[in-house]
């Protein structure tokens, strides 16, 4: 079913509910820090025994890096990965050489041997994510426990391996306060209400509030509700690109016409598929102007270092004279005009805007920034927009079932 706002109940009785529910999940943590830990599995993870884990989904460009952070907290209580299980739609990762080293079968042959795994936990990878569903039933009725990611990686003892989010979660309820003033920035009920579970999600660390509030993740990015004033005149500027999918998402809601897209991603992996993308589109819909730079966006022009990979490339302050780093530039210099601006840049989104500053002063472009990568981003990003002065009108917008595509909307 597609996003539509009249499907939520937006009344202040509701919104009055969801910001009680908020408080309650605060103060249960300051009492228990894991309170909504699942309580049949606690001594499994907590006890002294040592973890076999059996990870399900191999889906996603990240996998090889979360396999890894899995199996390195399991090792922190001695214990190890089984097995990866992959499901019928797993199919980018079968033959992945970051994962030969596990064990890898199939859905249908975990669930003809489930006897083979008697005693394992289960970490599901895909969260709350459909096709999971489809069989945690069965798993519950074969006997076994079941984790999410981050559930996991959250787990007593389990903590120092950086788990999920976990800064956030800390940061955030030890200056719940703090946080919870922001709930003023918000033009629009749904908006809070978002801001509200949004938050029980992270402090909590479990992220069953994240569903409250979910958007249609086909429009990721350009929330249909959202009026981000697109047309035949917008230059559009898709900052963290990756594989092009969001500038075929803008391309669409413009039905193709538009003044100019730049596309920026900085990684040589990720460019090539953004350009695939791009060139797929080109010959199908004609000759758009769409530019691709191999170029990441921030604060100023440069070469600096970089970490991570897949979806997940994050670029650092520090200056990079080897061969480790990534080309990076202020929008500033790189663009004379600027209509709408998106920002998914794994936690440099604040550096791109006050590279961007002169475009964003001189052109008001609307904006859709990314606000989940670091705890300090809902403090910092609508400081800097509304010092900006140029009376943007806020909205919170979530857009997935975990962390991800949890943005603000300035308009």
């Amino acid at each position: 079913m597609s996003f539509d706002l009249s499907n939520y109940d937006l009344s202040a009785a509701a919104t009055q509910k969801a910001r009680e529910k908020l408080i309650d999940v605060v103060n249960r943590c300051r009492n228990d820090r894991y309170a909504f830990f699942p309580e049949n599995v606690f001594e499994m993870v907590a006890g002294p025994q040592a973890p076999r884990v059996v990870v399900f989904s191999t889906r996603g460009p990240d996998c090889g890096h979360h396999v890894e952070q899995i199996s390195a907290a399991a090792r922190l209580k001695g214990g190890y990965i089984e097995a990866l299980v992959h499901d019928p739609s797993d199919t980018e990762n079968r033959n992945n050489p970051a994962l030969s080293a596990y064990k890898q079968i199939t859905l249908e042959e975990f669930f003809a041997d489930t006897a083979a795994f008697a005693g394992c936990l289960i970490v599901d990878r895909t969260s709350t994510w459909y096709p999971a569903v489809r069989y945690k039933t069965k798993l519950k009725q074969a006997g076994f426990n079941v984790l999410r990611q981050e559930q996991f990686l959250n787990a007593p003892g389990l903590e120092a391996s950086g788990g999920f989010y976990r800064e956030h979660a800390d940061v955030m309820l030890n200056r719940f306060e703090e946080f919870l003033a922001l709930e003023r920035i918000w033009g629009d009920a749904f908006s809070r209400q978002t801001y509200y579970y949004a938050l029980a999600s992270f402090i909590s660390m479990n992220y069953q509030y994240f569903a409250f509030h979910c958007g249609d993740h086909l429009q990721s990015y350009f929330s249909p509700d959202i009026d981000l004033k697109l047309g035949p005149d917008t230059v559009y500027a898709d900052c963290g690109s990756h594989d092009g999918r969001e500038v075929l998402i803008f391309s669409e809601r413009v039905k193709h016409q538009f003044k100019a897209v730049h596309a920026f991603e900085p990684d040589r992996r990720n460019f090539v598929l953004l350009s695939n993308t791009v060139t797929r589109h080109i010959a199908q819909h004609g000759a758009l102007p769409i530019y691709c730079h191999e170029l990441g966006v921030f604060d100023r022009d440069g070469y600096l270092h970089a970490e991570g990979h897949g979806t997940q490339v994050v670029i650092t302050e520090q200056t990079e004279t080897a061969g480790a780093g990534l080309h990076v530039c202020k929008l500033d210099n790189m663009l004379d005009e600027l209509g709408h601006l998106r920002l998914e840049i794994e936690g440099a989104e604040l550096a791109a805007l006050h590279g961007a500053r002169q475009l964003i002063l001189k052109h008001r472009p609307t904006m859709t920034v990314s606000v989940y990568h670091k705890a300090s981003d809902f403090l910092e990003l609508p400081r800097f927009i509304e010092e900006t002065g140029l009376d943007y009108q806020l909205s919170l917008r979530h857009q997935s079932l975990e962390p991800g595509v949890l943005c603000i909307y300035a308009v």
